[in-house]
Protein backbone atom coordinates (compact mmCIF):
# COMPACT_ATOMS: atom_id res chain seq x y z
CA UNK A 1 0.00 0.00 0.00
CA UNK A 2 0.85 3.62 -0.76
CA UNK A 3 1.59 5.79 2.29
CA UNK A 4 -1.07 8.97 2.17
CA UNK A 5 0.57 12.29 0.71
CA UNK A 6 1.68 14.33 3.23
CA UNK A 7 -0.20 17.88 2.21
CA UNK A 8 1.28 19.55 5.20
CA UNK A 9 4.95 18.53 4.46
CA UNK A 10 4.58 20.01 0.75
CA UNK A 11 3.03 23.06 1.91
CA UNK A 12 5.75 23.89 4.19
CA UNK A 13 8.20 22.62 1.67
CA UNK A 14 6.77 25.09 -1.12
CA UNK A 15 6.53 28.19 1.63
CA UNK A 16 10.32 27.41 2.73
CA UNK A 17 11.38 27.76 -0.67
CA UNK A 18 8.99 30.59 -1.34
CA UNK A 19 10.74 32.36 1.32
CA UNK A 20 14.37 31.39 0.20
CA UNK A 21 13.52 32.59 -3.37
CA UNK A 22 12.23 35.63 -1.88
CA UNK A 23 15.27 36.72 0.37
CA UNK A 24 17.10 36.00 -2.62
CA UNK A 25 15.26 38.43 -4.68
CA UNK A 26 15.68 40.87 -2.59
CA UNK A 27 19.49 40.40 -1.65
CA UNK A 28 19.99 40.72 -5.63
CA UNK A 29 18.12 43.95 -5.39
CA UNK A 30 19.47 45.45 -2.89
CA UNK A 31 23.02 44.37 -5.00
CA UNK A 32 22.10 45.89 -7.85
CA UNK A 33 21.07 49.29 -5.79
CA UNK A 34 24.65 49.34 -4.41
CA UNK A 35 26.34 48.34 -8.08
CA UNK A 36 24.61 51.35 -9.41
CA UNK A 37 25.61 54.10 -6.55
CA UNK A 38 28.86 52.86 -6.63
CA UNK A 39 28.97 52.95 -10.95
CA UNK A 40 27.47 56.48 -10.36
CA UNK A 41 29.76 57.41 -7.64
CA UNK A 42 32.61 55.61 -10.33
CA UNK A 43 31.11 57.96 -13.10
CA UNK A 44 31.47 61.12 -11.31
CA UNK A 45 35.15 61.11 -10.01
CA UNK A 46 35.84 59.99 -14.03
CA UNK A 47 33.46 63.21 -15.36
CA UNK A 48 35.76 65.43 -12.77
CA UNK A 49 39.50 63.38 -13.93
CA UNK A 50 38.13 63.90 -17.54
CA UNK A 51 37.36 67.33 -16.91
CA UNK A 52 40.76 68.03 -14.88
CA UNK A 53 42.49 65.98 -18.19
CA UNK A 54 40.87 68.44 -20.24
CA UNK A 55 42.32 71.36 -18.80
CA UNK A 56 46.10 70.04 -18.22
CA UNK A 57 45.35 69.42 -22.18
CA UNK A 58 44.61 73.13 -22.80
CA UNK A 59 46.75 74.90 -20.38
CA UNK A 60 49.88 72.58 -22.13
CA UNK A 61 48.73 73.18 -25.48
CA UNK A 62 48.84 76.88 -24.44
CA UNK A 63 52.05 76.67 -22.75
CA UNK A 64 53.35 74.73 -25.73
CA UNK A 65 52.63 77.41 -28.38
CA UNK A 66 54.39 80.45 -26.02
CA UNK A 67 57.23 78.33 -26.23
CA UNK A 68 56.97 78.12 -30.00
CA UNK A 69 56.85 81.28 -30.38
CA UNK A 70 59.05 82.58 -27.97
CA UNK A 71 61.53 80.77 -29.85
CA UNK A 72 60.97 81.82 -32.77
CA UNK A 73 61.56 85.07 -31.79
CA UNK A 74 64.80 84.39 -29.69
CA UNK A 75 65.92 82.67 -32.73
CA UNK A 76 64.45 85.17 -35.47
CA UNK A 77 67.29 87.80 -32.77
CA UNK A 78 70.46 85.54 -32.68
CA UNK A 79 70.87 85.26 -36.56
CA UNK A 80 74.13 86.02 -37.71
CA UNK A 81 74.44 89.00 -39.20
CA UNK A 82 76.72 89.49 -42.14
CA UNK A 83 77.84 92.69 -41.22
CA UNK A 84 80.81 91.90 -38.67
CA UNK A 85 82.52 88.97 -40.97
CA UNK A 86 81.76 91.43 -43.97
CA UNK A 87 84.07 94.28 -41.49
CA UNK A 88 86.19 91.85 -40.77
CA UNK A 89 87.10 90.98 -44.81
CA UNK A 90 86.66 94.86 -45.27
CA UNK A 91 89.67 95.68 -42.50
CA UNK A 92 91.45 92.49 -44.36
CA UNK A 93 91.37 94.14 -47.60
CA UNK A 94 92.28 97.46 -46.75
CA UNK A 95 95.81 96.11 -44.84
CA UNK A 96 96.14 94.22 -47.73
CA UNK A 97 96.03 97.37 -49.81
CA UNK A 98 98.61 99.09 -47.37
CA UNK A 99 100.52 96.58 -47.53
CA UNK A 100 100.49 95.96 -51.49
CA UNK A 101 101.27 99.96 -51.84
CA UNK A 102 103.87 99.94 -49.28
CA UNK A 103 105.39 97.33 -51.48
CA UNK A 104 104.90 99.04 -54.66
CA UNK A 105 106.15 102.11 -53.81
Amino acid sequence: MQEPFDWEQAMETTRRSAAAASQNSENAVAGLSKLLRVIDHHSNKLANLTKAINQLEATQKHQVNHSKSTLERTQGENRHSWRLPALGLLAVFAVGVVFGGSIVN
